[in-house]
């Protein structure tokens, strides 16, 4: 019997020693990652923090395209989106329909980084007359990128934070096929006239090539109609 007691606990404690050191192991590794996260970890959690992967997935369902990998190509400089159009909307009985005409777009992107994967962007008529994000992303590889920005909004006595898309591919010193998605994600503190959270529109440069621009000379429309992300007056829905 004392054999066979001893053998047990032998094998017990082997079980014991083997678990620990899977835990210890996992643990290690668990450590190591956060240390030393790969591209792809760095560049998933900055999207994450900027849009959550619903909103992501409403924007695709419109016909945004994002282009994926940590390679991106260097996209600095001021585009001008003309005849800014819209391509879709998820907005019921949004009189922005596939075609609207929206006020010209313009962004400003700079600063762009190749270790964190971030990059400014200032933007006139997509959000509003003028939008900062306050946290901005990069991917994409070759000459194909997309750049995620999170823009808090202020309009009538409230806020509201949008993600703000764009895609293109970069070509010399134009880009190529650009196209915007806007989202509203949080309409907690909204003020009137705001679309709601959720609802977003996805629209395009009408000619396919967005040229280079002087950002400072180009003046966002004050009323902040005909942005892509205005509710419209009743005016213009008639």
């Amino acid at each position: 019997m004392k054999k066979t007691t001893n053998l047990t606990r032998v094998a017990k404690g082997s079980a014991f020693a083997l678990i620990v050191g899977v835990v210890l192991q996992f643990a290690a590794c668990s450590k190591n990652n956060d240390i030393n996260p790969s591209d792809e970890e760095i560049l998933t959690k900055k999207i994450e923090d900027i849009i959550p992967q619903r909103y992501v997935d409403s924007l695709t369902k419109l016909g945004f395209t994002i282009n994926k990998g940590t390679t991106p190509p260097d996209i600095v400089g001021a585009y001008l989106f003309k005849p800014f159009t819209i391509k879709s909307s998820n907005i019921p009985n949004d009189p922005y329909q596939p075609g609207y005409v929206l006020n010209d777009g313009v962004v400003k992107l700079y600063e762009q980084s190749t270790s964190d994967f971030s990059i400014k962007m200032l933007g006139k008529n997509f959000i509003g007359a003028a939008d900062t994000s306050v946290v901005t992303a990069i991917s994409g590889s070759g000459n194909k990128f997309t750049v995620y920005g999170k823009v808090k909004a202020y309009r009538n006595g409230g806020y509201n934070f949008f993600a703000f898309l764009m895609s293109g591919e970069k070509d010399g010193s134009n880009i190529k096929n650009g196209i915007a998605g806007i989202i509203n994600i949080d309409d907690s503190h909204t003020g009137f006239g705001t679309i709601a959270e959720g609802q977003g529109r996805v629209a395009f440069d009408g000619d396919y090539t967005s040229g280079p621009t002087d950002f400072n000379s180009k003046i966002a429309m004050v009323t902040e109609e005909n942005a892509i992300s205005s509710k419209p007056s009743q005016s213009q829905l008639k």
